[in-house]
């Protein structure tokens, strides 16, 4: 029973969580990622593997879930019930599974099939919970009869055996006696009989034998089992059992079954609704009401009832030294090895149902559908310094991925280049990067840019020289930026902070996580692996540029400047784009270059009323927009005479490669519906083109009824899009922006993009030399024309049949097991084609991102898989470098 002296108050009085301010852990526990149930329903029961994280729904199903990437690998279907217990061998080769149908299935972790199905030769009800030894080969199970029963795999049922079978209780017998909580009122009609037939054609079906049934264990439901070896001063294996009546038993498992050693004795107004053992012999136990009872078990003790809760508490773990309990009030709460508390996380919607722990997270499991991933740093790392000082040692991060850490952190600094408010900050941010690449081995330094702009960062990684081989060790240029667009007046429209990194469903959102810092960061990281593991054969050198956002403002007079740390490079790499779609991997091949332009025509006159000056006067606007009229016609075509001349003509071997482009929108379903709106639309020729945002680098298609889609036209939109040139009017400036004045100005913004064969020069001849002759046509006026080439950047067009990108497609291949697409981008890249002539090698871009990854948009991300494959994609390229 209950001793009132035992009882200790939170600290923090339920329900106000204010106090907290001035007691709060150096790092706070934090959500690193949420998924969700695509069923929607109640998360009952988690447990986690190595390799996968299994939930119990409300709904019956099991969804498996990659514990690396948070995506959705499968859904295990058979029970009819909900899942109200999991649980796994030692090995992780067998889930366990536990449902209000009454059965228990066992489940093969590396097929992800049902294996056994096991009944009681009872009507037992909902059973509650269940676990495993290895040791007897036997499962152990509770149930809401009150029993505890189990089933020992040496059984000849295990193996298919018919002869001597447990007679099962009718289905009839189940529905008409048992109440199973969890349970829809509706029938399974014939088709879900068939379904389920279907479902359990291959599996052995077995029967609890009734020697193996310890009825009425308790006087009330068994809702909680745990199975140990490590009990103070009981030999071999014991199985501890908690019920609603209060009490909490031990049982020593026996060759004959199991049998009672102990019985500690609770409050029957306080149910027993989920049970945790320390490795030091403490069992903690949730109870109704929101208390948590602490029991010695060398002493059979409770040691103390902690108040811990306003609701029941219907989860519980160890995770370090500490423990937590999760309730019905919504809260999570952690409490250290003294058993004070800590700190409470009340993220989730809802009653927190189930928590499961790994080497690397805590995790939850709520009645809002949703799983959350928790860093508990606080009870897992007392110091921790972050990235900021070249000298000492690399310091471990207070997260189970070294990566996912320094991304949170890098994604945090607001790295918009081109506005002096955030100069500091982006120093900061490159400074972050040259410490990050020190420490992870890189000989790391910041090159200056120019006066009021971003720095450059570089860093170098150094290969192993084999002693066998007298071949020079090849050198990997890899390009990129850390700077972003800024995101201030998206904020009302991003689903969280967008300088916060946010997990949610398999994705990291934050603004930079696709654009470019997250694919950085995992090319920094496969080279780190490749160094510790003793397999980097080639030279690294990362370039990480400030200001790409912004034109690359003195990236070519730093680079030159310092031109000695980029010589003997073999190979360039970036990864600075994004699929055409969602479920195929791509190769870029292609960059077009771009010309940007400004035309301006005005007069000496002041700006005039138009009401008194109104015909009377040349306008500068009426001149300009007859100009830029004439700039292209009804069908898209550029009308500068000579503008077309150079264009490289359509290859055969080039044709072909979109065939298979054309060939995958017209057959995937990702590619046939619209998943962002800031991508273009390549359908029926009645669509219009609607391009959102002008990005750099973009031109995502997807296509609508694939049965109306000429091919060829679908072929010759995406040529227009990434092989031909064209110009653009971006805006029109006028010297007062008034509706009643005639402006003594007006300047139009435009641009060019350029493509194999088109020289800038020309280009920018021709462009300036028809302006002039169409303005000359208006002999009456007399407003004065200038033209300004305010930048300018050359197409780059890769080599495909050089040995780099052939490796490059093995790679990928290898890693997505399917063979790359091979597309050209209609955006520009200016460093690209300016690197490969400095260098004099050659560049290779390997997208990362999927098509929907909203760069420059509100709800930036990308997709944990991408970052991960990304990774390894860059490893194993890496490899086969030296060989080639």
């Amino acid at each position: 029973m209950d001793s009132p002296y035992l009882r200790t108050e939170s600290p923090t009085p339920l329900g106000n969580l204010s106090q907290l301010s001035n007691s709060q852990p150096l790092y706070p526990t934090r959500c690193v990622h949420t998924i969700s149930q695509e069923d929607r329903n109640s998360v009952l029961s988690l447990v986690a593997s190595k390799r996968y994280l299994f939930s119990g729904s409300q709904s019956s199903q099991i969804h498996v879930w990659d514990i690396q990437t948070f995506t959705l690998v499968t859904i295990l279907k058979g029970h009819r019930g909900s899942v109200l217990g999991l649980t796994l061998s030692k090995d992780e080769q067998y889930l366990f599974s536990s449902s209000g149908d009454g059965t228990v299935r066992v489940w093969n972790t590396e097929t992800l099939k049902c294996a056994y199905l096991i009944q009681s030769c009872h009507d037992v009800g909902d059973i509650f919970s269940v676990c495993y030894s290895d040791t007897n080969h036997a499962i152990y199970f509770g149930s809401q009869n009150t029993s505890i029963q189990w089933y020992e795999f040496l059984d000849p049922q295990t193996h298919g055996s018919t002869t001597d079978f447990p007679v099962t209780p009718s289905p009839s017998h189940k529905k008409d006696n048992v109440i199973n909580f969890f349970e829809n009122d509706e029938g399974e009609d014939e088709e879900n009989e068939r379904l389920q037939e279907e479902l359990d054609k291959n599996v052995i079906k077995c029967v609890v034998r009734e020697k193996n049934v310890c009825s009425n264990a308790h006087d009330g439901y068994v809702y909680c089992l745990l199975h140990s070896n490590d009990v103070p001063n009981v030999e071999g294996e014991v199985l501890i059992s908690g019920s609603g009546d209060g009490d909490v038993k031990i049982w020593t498992i026996e060759k004959n079954g199991i049998q009672l050693s102990h019985v500690l004795k609770g409050n029957p107004d306080k149910g027993i609704l989920c049970l945790t053992l320390s490795e030091d012999g403490y069992l903690f136990c949730g109870v109704q009401g929101g208390d948590v009872q602490i029991w010695d078990l060398e002493t059979h003790q409770m040691i103390r009832s902690v108040m811990a809760h306003t609701d029941d508490v219907l989860a519980i773990a160890i995770k370090g030294s500490g423990f937590v309990s999760a309730s019905a009030d919504g809260s999570i709460k952690i409490w250290n090895e003294g058993f004070q508390f800590r700190e409470s996380l009340v993220d989730h919607q809802g009653i927190v149902l189930s928590l499961t722990t790994n080497s690397n997270y805590l995790i939850s499991g709520s009645n809002d559908h949703t799983i959350k991933f928790w860093d508990m740093s606080s009870l897992s790392f007392n110091t921790f310094e972050p990235f900021r000082r070249p000298s000492g040692t690399f310091h471990e991060a207070p997260s189970s991925d070294t990566m996912m850490y320094v991304l949170e952190k890098w994604i945090a600094m607001r790295t918009v280049s081109g506005n002096p408010v955030y100069l500091e900050e982006c120093r900061r941010g490159a400074r972050f990067l040259k410490n990050v690449l020190q420490q992870l081995g890189a000989v790391s330094r910041m090159i200056p840019g120019v006066s009021g702009r971003n720095p450059l960062v570089y860093g170098k990684f150094t290969g192993k020289r084999s002693s066998s081989s007298e071949k020079k060790i090849p050198t990997v240029l890899i390009y990129g930026h850390y700077d972003v667009i800024a995101a201030e007046n998206e904020k009302k429209l991003w689903g969280s902070d967008p300088f916060t990194l946010t997990g949610k469903n398999g994705y990291l959102y934050g603004r930079g996580t696709s654009d470019n810092k997250g694919p950085i960061l995992a090319s920094i990281f496969a080279v780190n692996e490749l160094l510790k593991e003793g397999l980097l054969d080639v030279n690294v050198i990362f370039l990480i540029e400030g200001e790409e956002e912004s034109g690359s403002v003195g990236f070519y007079e730093a680079i030159e400047k310092y031109k000695k740390l980029f010589e003997d490079v073999d190979m360039i790499l970036l990864s600075n784009s994004y699929w055409l779609g969602e479920d195929v991997p791509c190769i870029t091949y292609g960059l077009r270059g771009v010309i940007h332009a400004t035309v301006t025509i005005s007069n000496p006159r002041p700006d005039l009323h138009s009401g008194v000056e109104g015909g009377a006067v040349p306008e500068p606007l009426m001149d300009l927009i007859h100009v830029l009229g004439k700039l292209v016609d009804n069908d898209k075509n550029v009308l500068i005479p000579g503008f077309y001349d150079n264009v490289s003509p359509l290859s055969e071997a080039e044709e072909k490669l979109y065939d298979p482009i054309v060939e995958w929108m017209r057959t995937s379903e990702t590619a046939q519906s619209s998943t962002r709106a800031h991508h273009s639309t390549i359908a029926s020729p009645k669509l219009t083109m609607a391009e959102k945002n002008d990005k750099e680098r973009q031109c995502k298609a997807t296509v609508g009824n694939s049965e109306t889609v000429d091919p060829m036209k679908l072929k010759q939109q995406l040529m227009s899009r990434w092989r031909y040139p064209t110009l653009t009017v971006h805006k029109i400036d006028v010297s007062v922006n008034n509706p009643t004045i005639i402006p003594r100005s007006a300047k139009a913004a435009v641009s060019m993009r350029v493509v194999p064969d088109q020289t800038i020069s020309d280009i920018c001849a021709q462009f300036e030399q028809y302006i002039r002759e169409v303005f000359a046509e208006n002999v009456l006026s007399d407003n004065k024309i200038s033209v300004a080439i305010e930048s300018a950047a050359e197409y780059w067009l890769g080599d495909l049949n050089s040995k780099y990108f052939k490796a490059v497609e093995r790679a990928i291949q290898e890693e997505w097991n399917m063979k790359p697409l091979y597309i050209r981008e209609g955006g520009s890249i200016p460093a690209v084609r300016w690197l490969e002539k400095f260098c004099n090698a050659p560049a290779v871009h390997i997208p990362f991102g999927q098509s929907s990854d909203q760069a420059h948009l509100h709800n930036e991300r990308i997709r944990l898989l991408n970052l991960h494959a990304g990774k390894r994609i860059i490893k194993k390229l890496f490899t086969t470098l030296p060989n080639l």
